[in-house]
């Protein structure tokens, strides 16, 4: 064999027994077979012999690497032996037995394998590659070999592939929040990331706010969904972001370690920061920084108008419904109002509730036909109508004739320049009786449960059945039969429907978007709405009402707004007390001695007390740090059900973090508390955000005391 610089596999080759091998002693070699091994044994890419008709396979140092733990003892041995399974794959054995038979040429330009036997990973583990594979003859044309290189380009296709990812990703992106989990999500791995961060201009001290994720971080489906946490930036990344968004170049730090580069479209402006290993940056790297930058800062744009515009529309929306419902000794309400996920105008939906003169509590909820300003504007009058009607003359049939009059004055004042539900503008004239605004109209006495119901062109309540009630033969979940009357502004008769919800009853009230789809029969959608309420377990009305939104939305799609009414007949053991927490780090642990000094009084045992316990201290602490303002905590025990609730009236999503940990990741506090608890949820309102959790555990004994909120 020819001199040259001494490698591991040639080494090897130099102390092996060749002459018992079939290829015989390395002097006995034919020329071209020696002429080969040296080509193979200098190169600086992966190259391989395998020779005679056993492929025994000879190869390179940078081969080694591909083989993985099975190098050395793969050195000289039949390749179908080495690659094992991965020989199977038609792209691997195949070409070389075709070769080494016919002696024709092969190349493969993006061949994807397996190669997980070669990794000795657990899991499927594709890579791509470059393969070549050439037949080595001796003087009578004889095929002696197959001359074989395999270049990796999983890191080069993955980058692209990164790229394509992002942008079919960012088209369907439409918030901030959304754009930026896209991109740290792809620039992970277009950049081949330890870390990357997303810079945005913020009104704090340092100028930016960021969003980070690890590559060490392994987030569930549940966790993706969850929103981002923005926290200040660091003095340091803070002057590295400001250099960076000066100009418009791209910053590639000395030996590599951080990539940062400007994200300007319009008025926005943005940073992304790659933190990587020291190495030097690949040229296809820097080449695909450009399109990158290109369609993340076009999406940025969009997804900041956006928010803007949505945000001024929920605003709107959640500022017309109430930011609290009553609760008494003997019932319990709650309500779920979930936006259509596009669009950013606010709807007509809405629910109420509030109690009677006479002692009764008033169950409220529509839907005013249409979407935007219009709507929602139309929506607050009617609902603040029906307040006024509703404590001047509880009746059904009282309350209804009053909101007649209503929309049938708002049909004639508001112009036509302001249409409901439709584009065409008539100068000078009214709606024309375009106005439509269905209604739910009820009231329901806490002592006896007893329930008067009208509706007025409004889809009829379900009911879902308690245990007593399913002793009698009746199912867990049905819907109520009650005539149904024409909308409001149209007279007629809504006849009022009675029942009697006994204890672990409970009466839901919805809103047609929770049904009606595309395509789909409202039978259907009313079958689909009544097996869903089958599968319920005994639960609270807040957690009915989580369960029934999520679980018909996951199935069907949403399509418009819908809002979801709950209220249930409680036991005798109910229990509700309430604290406002400051938001002071001290304050998360007089939250847990107030928690624990109420559960002892309750006889919870001691592992439900600690699984609750664990959920107040990860849901005030999320909130000290994230929301920056006093939290409202409550504890309601129900039927065996331990509900806790949170709400604060913060910001999240803005960068109230200082002094962030940049190893903190997004959610972990939350998961925890998804994780123990029976039940999770988390909803917005126009006083701020809601957090709550539901943990079963025995019911007390204890005699019942009750504290009502206002």
């Amino acid at each position: 064999m020819s001199e040259g610089a001494e490698s591991a596999a040639r080494r090897t080759a130099d102390r092996w027994d060749w002459a018992a091998t079939p290829l015989g002693p390395v002097d006995q070699w034919p020329a071209r077979l020696t002429a080969a091994w040296d080509l193979v044994v200098d190169s600086v890419v992966p190259m391989a012999l395998l020779c005679g008709p056993q492929l025994l396979l000879l190869y390179n140092d940078a081969f080694a690497d591909l083989l993985g733990h099975r190098h050395p003892k793969s050195f000289a041995r039949p390749a179908r032996e080495v690659l094992g399974r991965v020989w199977s794959d038609p792209l691997v054995g195949r070409p070389f037995e075709a070769t080494m038979h016919w002696g024709t040429s092969f190349l493969q330009e993006a061949a994807e394998i397996d190669v997980q036997p070669l990794s000795d990973r657990d899991e499927e583990h594709l890579a791509t590659f470059v393969r070549a594979g050439s037949p080595v003859r001796d003087e009578d044309g004889r095929v002696l070999a197959v001359l074989h290189l395999a270049v990796d380009t999983t890191a080069t296709v993955g980058r692209s592939r990164a790229v394509a990812r992002l942008a079919t990703s960012l088209a369907v992106a439409v918030t901030v929040d959304d754009v930026c989990k896209v991109v740290l999500r792809e620039a992970m791995v277009a950049f081949d990331a330890l870390s990357v961060t997303f810079c945005l201009p913020s009104p704090g001290p340092s100028g930016w706010r960021m969003a980070r994720r690890h590559r060490v971080e392994e987030l569930s489906p549940d966790e993706e969904r969850l929103p981002l946490i923005w926290s200040e930036v660091t003095p340091d990344l803070a002057a590295l972001v400001d250099e960076v968004t000066a100009g418009s170049d791209l910053h590639v730090q000395p030996g590599g370690e951080t990539v940062a580069m400007p994200l300007r479209e319009g008025e926005v402006t943005a940073a992304l920061v790659i933190h990587r290993q020291a190495s030097a940056v690949p040229r296809d790297v820097l080449g695909m920084a450009a399109p990158f930058r290109e369609l993340v800062a076009e999406a940025l744009r969009r997804a900041v108008v956006y928010d803007a515009e949505r945000s001024t529309a929920e605003l709107l929306q959640r500022t017309l419904l109430p930011p609290n419902l009553p609760q008494s000794d003997q019932v319990s309400i709650a309500a779920r109002y979930e936006p259509v996920s596009e669009g950013t105008v606010a709807g007509g939906d809405f629910y109420d509730s509030f109690f009677l003169p006479d002692g009764r509590l008033a169950l409220v909820i529509g839907d005013v036909a249409g979407r935007g300003v219009m709507a929602a504007t139309v929506m607050g009058q009617v609902r603040a109508a029906i307040r006024g009607a509703a404590l001047t003359d509880p009746s059904p049939a009282t309350v209804m004739a009053a909101l007649d009059r209503v929309v049938t004055d708002l049909n004639d004042l508001w112009p036509a320049s302001m249409p409901l539900g439709t584009t065409r503008a008539r100068p000078g004239m009214s709606f024309g009786g375009e106005l439509f605004v269905t209604l739910l109209y009820g009231a329901i006495d806490p002592s006896t449960g007893d329930l008067q119901v009208a509706s007025a062109g409004h889809p009829p309540p379900a009911l879902l059945a308690g245990r007593e009630s399913r002793a009698d033969g009746i199912p867990r979940g049905r819907l109520m039969s009650m005539d149904v009357g024409p909308p409001l502004g149209i007279p007629g008769e809504r006849p009022v429907a009675r029942v009697r919800l006994t204890v672990g009853d409970m009466l839901l009230a919805y809103t047609d978007g929770l049904l009606e789809r595309r395509g789909i029969s409202l039978e259907h959608s009313e079958a689909q709405l009544v097996a869903v309420l089958g599968a319920i377990p005994p639960s609270s009305p807040r957690r009915v009402a989580q369960f029934v939104v999520d679980a018909m939305l996951e199935t069907s799609g949403q399509e418009d707004d819908c809002a979801v009414l709950a209220v249930g007949r409680s036991p005798a053991g109910y229990r509700r007390v309430a604290i406002v927490v400051p938001p002071l780090p001290e304050s998360v642990r007089a939250a847990r001695e107030w928690a624990r000094r109420e559960l002892d009084d309750w006889a919870i045992s001691e592992s439900d007390q600690h699984t609750v316990i664990t959920g107040i201290s990860e849901l005030i602490t999320n909130s000290v740090l994230h929301a920056g303002t006093e939290s409202h905590l409550s504890m309601d025990l129900d039927s065996g059900v331990l509900t806790v609730t949170v709400s604060d009236s913060g910001n999240r999503g803005e960068p109230l973090l200082t002094g962030a940990d940049p190893m903190a990741v997004r959610g972990r506090g939350l998961s925890l508390v998804k994780a123990i608890s029976d039940a999770f949820g988390v909803h917005r309102t126009s006083a701020g955000t809601t957090v709550w959790f539901e943990v079963e555990v025995q019911p007390s004994m204890a005699p019942p005391v009750s504290i009502r909120l206002a």
